[in-house]
């Protein structure tokens, strides 16, 4: 092996470090004058080999000979510096901090003896004294980010936000081009639950990194908290530009659209995802239900079962493959599954409900059907669907008065249900009050019933009723 590369490295190393300057001169040595006399030539020695040494990564040796220097010079301010260092990456701080403090006093306009030191303090756990070196570290020099940064951390630490926004915010008026402080004070401030504040940083984020995943996925969560969902929508639609294959961005879409009644954009965010996450159950009931709120009940049942054969078994899969059966017009089979929904759950309160309500609508098990729904109000008595339901099973079994008081109840809690309205009226047609009647059913019809047509029908045939009635003679 030719031994020409290391002399020339060497070589290379040393003229860097100022190594073959002539000795002599007052201002060679690495080393300050400490009022005593040393041996420059030795000390020197020492530091060009320590240089060399750290150079080709044998810190050990290198530490040996930064050693060697500070017992020739003690007041040597690289030699103290270096030792500092290399302690502290070995989590000696204690002497790092010893070495430092002494560094910093030799030299109190030195932003990087300053921040070491800070820095030796806040590895050693003495924060306060840490944030005091951080805060002089940023006096000699504003524009470095790195003691903001960590001062903010400290008081993230120590859950002091305010503190760490203030930080932050000293930060970015010294460089406002930082990206990075911009998105970490969006996230203090979503810790601080100041959502609007949270908005504007994140924006500021995109103006400077228009393409940044993380950006447009942190605005879009902001949005979604602040429930402005379309504002939401839209973030998570450019995001999904950026990462067309981000499963998490497809779940979020799916629900927003889904919660904002874009039924069939969230079966198709929901059947993408499932290409990403095939075998999810919880997507399988994501799919489920959008199946289901669009009235697309074969698919719906086809996606509850899957979830049911992926063994995520509970009383909400039982519960809406109930419902999807009842709206398949497979009464046996939403029976089952609102028992069964029952076996698991005993107290789930919409199965009783909805079971009884059943019962009611086809005029069976009557009986049957008050006991379950008064089950339900046992567990939710001030429920307007389930008094409603309590009403409509009175008004089954001929017991008109009765479900006129709970029906009244029910329309007490849930206004603008139409279904309560057209079951108030039809009520009060059973006891012949045929003004009250027709003035529920045209305020079912106005709150958007989708029974339209039959409702009309009832409105015109009560009407006839009246008028004849009016003119019939004495």
């Amino acid at each position: 092996m030719s031994i020409r590369p290391l002399i020339l490295s060497g070589l290379i190393i040393f003229l860097l470090s100022g190594c073959l300057i002539n000795s002599s001169s007052s201002n060679d040595p690495p080393g300050r004058d400490s009022g005593f006399e040393v041996d420059r030539q030795q000390a020197y020695s020492h530091y060009c080999m320590a240089v060399y040494q750290e150079y080709h990564g044998d810190i050990k040796a290198a530490l040996k000979e930064y050693r060697a220097v500070l017992k020739l010079d003690p007041d040597s301010f690289d030699a103290r510096m270096k030792i500092g260092a290399i302690l502290l990456g070995e989590g000696n701080q204690e002497e790092s901090i010893e070495l430092l403090r002494r560094a910093r006093e030799l030299d109190p306009d030195s932003y990087r003896a300053a921040f070491l030191l800070a820095t030796a303090y806040y590895k050693a756990g003495q924060e306060d004294k840490a944030l005091e070196g951080y805060r002089g570290a940023i006096r000699l020099s504003p524009d470095e980010r790195s003691p903001y940064l960590i001062m903010a951390s400290i008081y993230v630490q120590r859950e002091d936000y305010a503190a760490a926004v203030l930080i932050y915010l000293d930060a970015v008026r010294q460089s406002p081009a930082q990206a990075n402080i911009w998105f970490k004070l969006g996230l203090l401030y979503i810790k601080q639950d100041n959502l609007s504040s949270a908005i504007e940083m994140f924006r500021k984020v995109l103006e400077l990194a228009p393409e940044s995943l993380e950006a447009h996925l942190a605005l879009a969560s902001a949005y979604d908290l602040h429930d402005d969902d379309e504002l939401a929508i839209k973030e998570y639609e450019l995001a999904r530009e950026i990462s067309p294959d981000n499963g998490n961005i497809y779940r979020r879409l799916g629900i927003l659209y889904f919660t904002t009644s874009r039924i069939k954009e969230s079966i198709a965010a929901f059947r993408r995802l499932l290409e990403l996450e095939p075998d999810s159950s919880n997507i399988y009931f994501l799919l489920g239900t959008a199946y289901l709120n669009n009235h697309n009940y074969p698919q719906a049942i086809e996606a509850y079962r899957k979830v049911l054969e992926l063994g995520a078994e509970n009383d909400l899969t039982h519960f809406n493959l109930g419902a999807a059966y009842e709206g398949n017009d497979n009464f046996d089979e939403a029976i089952r599954q609102f028992e069964q929904t029952i076996e698991i759950n005993p107290r789930n309160a919409e199965a009783y409900n909805y079971l009884g309500y059943m019962y009611a609508e086809k005029g069976i098990k009557l009986d049957e059907a008050l006991e379950l729904v008064q089950r339900a109000l046992e567990l939710e008595p001030e429920n307007g669907a389930f008094l409603d339901s309590l009403g409509w099973v009175y008004y089954r079994m001929g017991m008109t008065d009765q479900a006129i008081v709970e029906l009244e109840k029910a329309i007490a809690i849930i206004a603008d249900d139409p279904t309560g309205h057209d079951h108030l009226g039809d009520a009060y047609a059973q006891r012949g009050d045929i003004p009250k009647a027709i003035e529920e059913w045209k305020k079912a019809l106005v709150l958007g019933s989708r029974d339209q047509e039959k409702i009309r029908e009832k409105i015109e045939k009560a009407g006839r009723g009246e008028d004849e009635r009016m003119t019939k003679p004495e």
